[in-house]
């Protein structure tokens, strides 16, 4: 069988055996369409290890990230493990090819200045401006990922009792609190702009396009940086960067980590403890700021 051929049916597989949640079965294929691209069109019995670790070789020659090309190994190794279960090959030889350990990048986060420069610029005299308005406020208001926000729909809320009902990564749900202010927006866009963005085909999607249907990552992407860009914020802002904010502002004022985990929807308390290094790189940076003794030269 062709590699393209088997590719294809692991990602059937994905979708009807598994019920693996759409951006799992994207990252794979993004990743595999490349491995497939380096390598060519071959039979699968034909692959080797070596392919895969030229094809490593060459993704650390052109600089990609650590973390990037050990999750494209992981994409290997769930393929390899299908193609095993299916007899078309013997074995996953991935698991014999070493990556060096990811290095850990705090995240990037927003101060709160920046953060309200940013909120200032939406114009929410119309439709669009009060959706924008009103998923920066939620975003940052309730850790949400970018996906969760857009793929939100208006069951999913529940404005008396100030919570909304989240799905998460691996299908999983939970409930996150919303802050005044996002509710105030939230009413607002209801009433006011998500009536004039509807059109006759529109479903329940609660944040809508121009065209009444569901707005998308990549649209709301753009609508930040431009955003970003008229605050006068030089960083490069994504919309990560607003659930990473979320975050360390809370833990900044005291919240405890394994609410923010609860809030964030990690599954393991690990993945949340990077936060606490980032409060701690801004304690250093505040301490050595403003610590009167921190920069005084000892004589002899």
């Amino acid at each position: 069988m062709l590699l393209s051929r088997s590719i294809e049916r692991f990602f059937v597989f994905l979708e009807l055996e598994k019920a693996a949640a759409k951006n799992t079965i994207d990252a794979y294929e993004s990743d595999l369409r490349l491995l497939l691209a380096f390598t060519g069109d071959m039979e699968i019995v034909e692959l080797s290890p070596d392919h895969i670790r030229n094809w490593m070789e060459q993704m650390i020659e052109a600089g990609y990230a650590r973390a990037s090309m050990a999750r494209k190994l992981i994409a290997v190794h769930a393929f390899l493990r299908f193609c095993v279960h299916e007899q078309w090959i013997c074995e996953d030889f991935a698991e014999g090819i070493f990556l060096p350990k990811p290095q850990q990048r705090l995240p990037e986060t927003l101060n709160l200045q920046e953060i309200e420069a940013i909120f200032a610029v939406p114009d929410q005299n119309t439709p669009e401006g009060l959706r924008d308005y009103a998923m920066l406020e939620l975003i940052y208001s309730s850790g949400l990922r970018i996906s969760e926000a857009c793929n939100l729909e208006i069951q999913n809320l529940n404005l008396e009792e100030h919570f909304i009902r989240v799905e998460g990564k691996g299908s999983k749900e939970r409930s996150i609190p919303l802050g005044a202010r996002s509710i105030d927006a939230l009413r607002r866009y209801l009433i006011q702009a998500r009536p004039l963005l509807m059109k006759k085909t529109t479903g329940s999607a609660l944040f809508l396009s121009r065209r009444g249907g569901p707005i998308s990552r990549k649209t709301f992407w753009a609508k930040l940086k431009d955003y970003a860009s008229g605050a006068g914020v030089m960083k490069n802002t994504k919309p990560h960067m607003l659930r990473h904010s979320f975050a360390t502002h809370l833990l900044e004022h005291g919240a405890d980590l394994r609410v923010i985990q609860e809030m964030l929807g990690h599954a393991n308390i690990a993945t949340t403890e990077i936060y606490t290094h980032v409060d701690q790189q801004r304690l250093l940076q505040q301490y050595e700021r403003f610590h009167p003794r921190v920069h005084l030269d000892i004589d002899d």
